[in-house]
């Protein structure tokens, strides 16, 4: 039985430790070089070890499986990038020369190096080889000892694709199949095509009509959503239902808003629309001032809403009948006092949506905010890994630790994920912020990139939204780690699990890349934590002062 996380305030530091310490659009892209934090951070450096073997391979993972450059080849099997490899690990010695394909190989200080080899110096075999069908690329990596007296090592990493395109794909094609679903799975997704990415995450025992499905190496339905909108769904997450015609129509008579608290003393809104089946449904913020529920399969005779008197967040509640089939619900905000939003059904089938209202910040900004803290990965999953084998996982937590400590120290109460190496699925951690309720929320990472891309000019930190509330929050964030002269990566709008939650703004931070043996270096210091999370709470202040200064104007 998994236990559940801690809420951490100031009486809990010492539990801690802390007394003593994807499809992208990127809109803004900052490059900076590190040579600002290079006078007041210190380099690591390494005592050349002679036991330790000379070469270490730590990714591609398989590459070196006894570690030591020797005779003989490693093999793997896999997809081979078109254009270009890389490969990174570290060196017992710094003081030696690298070569990879005969290209010199800078080696960081601390033993680190990172090599990339583009089209042109990855060997790439025929079709036909020793080894079987597939395309072959090999790698050959050569270090040569500071002392001349030892002989230098060679080794070649043999890649061997032979996978079969047509062969993967097998049977596929459009059958016309109007089916009943009802989703059978908590984290269902529907994506916008096929493929295509996620687009609405329909609550379990929502009820679809397909018209259809699609089947490859996957069964996909088609759902026609309203207003022209066609979804898609695995077939893993859904039931067949018996029926071939659509369900009827909702018809939507009244909406009824009251205003309450929730568990921590926090406003809301709860809007109820009375319901006979449970719909697919989408939230979308379209305006600053205005977020619009939209219903599909509805119809209205709506002539009454309660509104949500005494509300600060919300103004007023207006229906539209958008098509024949399509039902929106618009809620005309103020931006100062909105937090967030999230809807629910209940026994009935009633749709219940909360809209959540922003807490009076304080003079003092920090103070009486709930902010999660979730170190990504631990346990079992390492994530991303570093030229020395520093997992990301250790990363996150050591900057978790820290930013802790700085948001405790401001007043805030922080509510972390996981305080220590263990296991937590990336679900399980969106349902405990669904349920804890929180005013923020920072999921913390460090970045790695896909094989085959030129990990040239890939530094420092990037800072991913997905809501349009968010979007604030992210810029704050980006824009102090900027300033304080980390380099950055991009302000990002991206699909993340962590910064899909909707009741509060949420953000996702890749501090800097493991790959990169400069930052992976400075990833264990306490000089880069202590940094990184006093950026990341200036960011967090600087959000809620400009949030405070709104409500004084309003």
């Amino acid at each position: 039985m998994r236990s559940r996380p801690i809420v951490l305030i100031v009486v809990l530091l010492a539990s801690l430790g802390l007394m003593s310490c994807a499809t992208q659009l990127v809109l803004r892209d900052d490059s900076r070089g590190l040579d600002r934090i290079a006078d007041t951070w210190a380099d690591p450096q390494i005592t050349p070890d002679p036991s330790a073997p000379p070469v270490t391979v730590v990714y591609p993972r398989g590459a070196w499986p006894d570690t030591v450059l020797a005779a003989g080849d490693s093999i793997i099997e896999g997809s081979i990038p078109p254009d270009s490899l890389f490969l990174f690990g570290s060196v017992a010695d710094p003081g030696g020369k690298l070569t990879v394909n005969g290209v010199r190989v800078r080696i960081h200080p601390g033993g680190g190096w990172l090599a990339w080899v583009p089209r042109g110096l990855v060997e790439n075999l025929a079709a036909s080889n020793e080894l079987g069908a597939g395309r072959l690329a090999t790698v050959t990596i050569s270090y040569e000892y500071p002392s001349h007296e030892q002989m230098p090592y060679t080794r070649r990493i043999l890649f061997i694709d032979k996978s079969d395109d047509a062969e993967l794909m097998g049977p596929y094609g459009f059958m016309d199949d109007p089916t009943r679903l009802i989703v059978n799975v908590d984290n269902a997704k529907i994506r916008c095509g096929w493929p295509g990415t996620y687009d609405l995450f329909p609550p379990k025992d929502t009820e679809l009509f397909a018209t259809g499905r699609h089947v490859a190496e996957r069964t996909m339905w088609k759902v026609p959503l309203g207003n022209g909108q066609v979804g898609w769904i695995e077939d893993l997450h859904v039931e067949q239902m018996s029926g071939s015609t659509p369900y009827p129509l909702d018809v939507i008579h009244s909406v009824v808003a009251t205003v309450g608290e929730n568990n921590w003393d926090r406003p809301l809104s709860t809007i109820a629309v009375p319901l006979k089946h449970r719909k697919p449904y989408r939230v979308e913020q379209v305006a600053d001032d205005r977020l619009e529920l939209t219903i599909y399969g509805a119809i209205s005779w709506t002539d009454l809403i309660i509104q949500p008197h005494g509300s600060r967040a919300v103004d007023e509640l207006r229906w539209t009948q958008t098509d024949s089939t399509t039902w929106t619900l618009t809620a005309f905000l103020d931006p100062a006092w909105f937090l967030g939003w999230e809807v629910v059904f209940d026994e009935d089938a009633d749709l219940i949506w909360t809209i959540h209202e922003m807490p009076e910040i304080a003079s003092k900004p920090l103070k009486g905010i709930r902010v999660l803290v979730d170190p990504g990965h631990g346990g079992s999953e390492y994530s991303a890994i570093g030229p020395t084998g520093l997992p990301e996982k250790t990363a996150n937590l050591m900057l978790s630790k820290q930013l802790a400590r700085e948001l405790v120290n401001s007043g805030a109460e922080v509510i972390p994920t996981r305080t220590d190496d263990v296991t937590y699925a990336l679900y399980d951690r969106v349902v405990y912020a669904e349920e804890i309720q929180p005013d923020l929320i920072v999921s913390l990472h460090h970045n790695a990139l896909a094989q085959g891309i030129n990990p040239d000019g890939h530094h420092g930190a990037s800072v991913h939204y997905y809501h349009r509330h968010a979007h604030p929050l992210a810029e704050s964030m980006y824009d102090a780690i900027l300033t304080g002269g980390w380099p950055g990566h991009g302000l990002r709008y991206q699909d993340l699990a962590m910064a899909r939650p909707s009741q509060c703004p949420a953000i996702l931070l890749e501090a800097g890349f493991m790959m990169q043996p400069d930052e992976e270096a400075l990833f264990s210091t306490s000089e880069y934590h202590r940094d990184m999370a006093r950026w990341v709470r200036m960011g967090l202040e600087n959000y809620l002062r400009d949030v405070r200064n709104a409500q004084r104007d309003d």
